[in-house]
């Protein structure tokens, strides 16, 4: 268990370090798929975005699921 934990320690420790030489360039990738998210947060109509309206179909679907088995059953 203790070379194990060693082990897993170590894998931490270079983990940490190629983050630390490549974190640049991978915030970089992420910020540049998160800026393709941003048409889903900009408000279309009434001040609401495509990302809340889509939540709020999936809240009403499973309410409206949940409400037609309990009274079909």
């Amino acid at each position: 268990m203790i070379r194990l934990s060693g082990f897993g320690a170590a894998f931490l420790v270079l983990v940490a370090v190629a983050a630390g030489f490549h974190g640049e360039r991978f915030a970089l990738a992420a910020a540049g798929l998160m800026s393709r998210l941003g048409p889903l947060v900009e408000p279309v109509i009434w001040g609401v975005s495509p990302a809340e309206l889509g939540a709020g179909v999936l809240v009403v679907s499973i309410f409206a699921w949940a409400v037609w088995r309990g009274f079909r059953g």
